[in-house]
């Protein structure tokens, strides 16, 4: 009983301090768990030329985004940055270019923080 006591003493030390890592770690280098915002895209269907306004919310207040748009066969479009207002929201717009191919282009809000959110926009013919 008492190598067990004993050995309880020595582990919770070295415990505390693997969690006290983990949180530096977590602090020094960046890493941050993901936190899910909403992303809306008004119209949903356009052809190309159409300005689809996307509305991303449950950003924290200041935080930094972006929005990424994935063109089928196509480099993905990172769009600039912007910061999300008070309210955590953010709106921009993304016009297809002419030739762009028709089809499902996911659409992701991705935050500096950890706020992500994804939705889909559709490209149809004209």
């Amino acid at each position: 009983m008492k190598r067990r006591s004993l050995a309880s003493v020595l582990l919770l030390p070295a415990l505390l301090s693997v969690a006290s890592c983990s949180r530096l770690q977590h602090h020094f280098f960046g890493h941050t768990t993901t936190r899910h915002g909403t992303l809306t895209i008004v119209p949903a269907i356009g052809p190309a030329g159409t300005a689809f306004t996307l509305n991303a919310g449950g950003f924290r207040p200041g935080e930094a985004m972006t929005f990424e748009v994935d063109v089928p066969n196509h480099p993905r479009f990172v769009g600039p940055s912007h910061t999300a207002g008070a309210d955590g929201k953010v709106m921009s717009t993304y016009t297809p270019l002419a030739g762009d191919p028709t089809g499902d282009y996911p659409v992701k809000a991705v935050g500096n923080r950890g706020t992500q959110a994804t939705a889909h926009l559709t490209v149809v013919a004209h």
